[in-house]
This record gives C-alpha cells, sequence and structure tokens, in this order.
C-alpha cells in the first residue's frame, strides 16, 4: 500500500516531523513517498495520504493551502491524516489544540481519519528577522520542543487508519 506523506514547512522543523512519519510508516509496512507540497506531489498516485504543514501567525502554511485547494477531490477519495506542526503547540494551555488547523480543516470537503498538532521549534536563526521581532515582542518561548518518539507513535497509531 502506498503512502503519500507531503509537508509545507517554514523553517524545516515540519519536514523533520514527515520525515519520521514517513519512516516509521515505512517500518510497518508501507510504500512511503516523502515530499514537500513545492514538488507538487500527486495524491491520486497513492492509497493515502498524511499531510502536515506548519503554523505561522496562527495561519496554515500557504503552499499547504494551496495545494489541497488543488487536490481537494483526490484527496476525498483516499484516507488522509493531518498534522501541525508550531512552536505554540507546546503551550499547555492550548490542550492540544490549534486554531490554524481546525480552521484549515474546517474549510475541507474531506474528514481526516486522524490529526495532530505537534510542538515544532522556536529557532531564532531559522526564522526571517521581522518575525523575528513579532516573536520577541509576543515573549514566545525559544527552543526545541519536538518530541519524534511521540511523532512515531502517532504514525504507528494511524497506520491502520490509512488502510480502511
Amino acid at each position: 500500500m502506498s503512502v503519500l506523506v507531503a509537508y509545507a514547512t517554514h523553517s524545516g522543523a515540519t519536514r523533520t516531523l514527515a520525515e519520521t512519519i514517513a519512516r516509521t510508516l515505512g517500518d510497518e509496512g508501507f510504500e512511503v513517498a516523502l515530499l514537500d507540497v513545492e514538488e507538487a506531489p500527486d495524491p491520486s498516485a497513492h492509497d493515502a495520504l498524511v499531510l502536515g504543514s506548519a503554523v505561522r501567525v496562527e495561519s496554515i502554511e500557504k503552499s499547504a493551502v494551496a495545494w489541497m485547494d488543488r487536490h481537494a477531490s483526490a484527496v476525498a477519495e483516499r484516507p488522509f491524516a493531518f498534522f501541525s506542526c508550531s512552536g505554540s503547540a507546546s503551550d499547555p494551555a492550548k490542550g492540544g489544540r490549534q486554531k490554524a488547523t481546525d480552521v484549515f480543516l474546517d474549510r475541507l470537503d474531506a474528514t481526516p481519519v486522524a490529526v495532530k498538532n505537534f510542538p515544532g521549534w522556536v529557532i531564532m536563526e531559522k526564522i526571517p528577522l521581522h518575525e523575528r521581532v513579532l516573536l520577541r515582542s509576543l515573549r514566545t518561548p525559544i527552543g526545541d520542543f519536538r518530541d519524534l518518539p511521540a511523532v512515531a507513535a502517532w504514525a504507528r497509531e494511524i497506520a491502520p487508519l490509512l488502510t480502511a
């Protein structure tokens, strides 16, 4: 069974999560294609899809939104899971929720088999200067908040859902 793991990243953290998911699904016996949405992967060439996006300023990456808009009918025809990646996902006050994810998913015709909001990183050297100023003014915590074992566990959890 073929699974496309497609992602949209800003500073690279989402790519590392997608790589972990792809590797884990491969270990679970899936044939996996890992591609940035900028490479225009075709979901109709695969049996299932996992789409991930960075969250910037409470929005899903524009490239992920545009890709999903272009491929909405193909996505609706197969099982798909969605994950987001943001520094703010590590905030306990959010309770695992991400407004950007909710807004993005509400506009889709398809319903994902699974959704997860993962913490990413806020590493100032990887972020454009104008965003650094905003993050500092908001007193955003800085650091690497990724939990790759949790990402791999989620991939194992969704594996049977992708075969439905």
